[in-house]
């Protein structure tokens, strides 16, 4: 985290050191807010616990350090590369027998989106994925250090350079994660495989996870087992994903209203669905359809 970075201070209401959450706004980043991506290559030492509204890839370059994300822990050893999500609460915990330094790349979830777009890699599918994470070959890792060292010895006004190489390491980042992700499936039984099948289609956008369980033909504790073992998620975490990732295609190419898309999704109440796709996004409904609208008349490349 960069100085300057830290927005606001969230606290739960026991005030508990170990509840206290920094919220970090890519607006107050001089690179992100400007290009979209930014990059920085960091000792890790112990972080305070910390969410922010962008996506932030990062890859152990060496030794190691425990990752508390969401509550859950993991030992992340060189050669790992995980990609965080907007809104993960997360922090690393430096082992202090092995030090570990990691590569930071943060991207817009607009960035994102037209740079998953322009390799036909859609971003919902992406995420989904809740693991997110893999174990990069010794040229992969390479490949990150590299381009990596060439960043660092930019001048950060060299503009064009510094963005076309960060945007080139996370399209890296993208690909590999993907192939994992379509790796991890094609292992799945089959029949949790048709499960996903039928819930990304769109007879099926408006499905609850009872509905789920129904479709399965199993018990919900053996259906919940499979979506975390398979794709990191519960099956309400997995819905809700899927919900709010088609309320970004209804929103921005059609003008079908906002009640009614929240209808389709399967939310009675307009206002849940608000908060929801706030809580996802961090902006409204109205906000991202007015945004994506105004993008498709001023500037529809990949510099949204």
């Amino acid at each position: 985290m960069q100085a300057g970075d830290v927005c606001n201070l969230n606290i739960n209401s026991n005030n508990s050191d170990d509840n206290l959450v920094l919220l970090v706004d890519y607006h107050n980043n001089k690179s992100l807010n400007r290009y979209g991506v930014a990059c920085h290559w960091w000792s890790a030492e112990t972080t305070s616990l910390h969410c922010h509204n962008f996506y932030e890839f990062f890859i152990v370059t060496s030794g190691e350090a425990v990752h508390e994300l969401n509550g859950e822990h993991r030992i992340l050893h060189k050669g790992t590369l995980q990609l965080i999500q907007p809104r993960d609460r997360h922090r690393i915990v430096s082992s202090p027998s092995k030090q570990c330094t990691h590569i930071n790349i943060s991207v817009t979830p607009q960035k994102l989106e037209a740079l998953c777009s322009a390799i036909d890699i859609s971003v919902c599918e992406l995420i989904e994925n809740a693991e997110a994470v893999t174990h990069l070959s010794v040229s992969e890792l390479e490949y990150f250090i590299r381009i990596a060292e060439r960043i660092s010895l930019l001048n950060f006004n060299a503009d064009e350079k510094f963005r076309v190489l960060i945007c080139e390491m996370i399209v890296e980042a993208v690909c590999i994660l993907y192939k994992n992700m379509i790796s991890s499936r094609l292992d799945c039984p089959r029949w949790f495989a048709d499960i996903l099948d039928k819930i990304h289609s769109p007879e099926y956008c408006g499905c609850s996870a009872n509905d789920v369980y129904l479709l399965a033909g199993f018990s919900p504790p053996v259906v919940i087992e499979q979506f975390k073992k398979y794709t990191g998620k519960t099956v309400v975490e997995y819905l809700k994903n899927i919900k709010m990732n088609k309320a970004c295609e209804l929103l921005k190419n059609t003008d079908t209203p906002i009640i009614e898309i929240s209808n389709i999704l399967g939310y009675a109440s307009l206002s849940h669905f608000n908060r929801l796709f706030k809580a996802h996004l961090g902006i409204t409904p109205a906000a991202y359809r007015k945004s994506k609208q105004k993008k498709k008349i001023i500037s529809p490349g990949l510099n949204s």
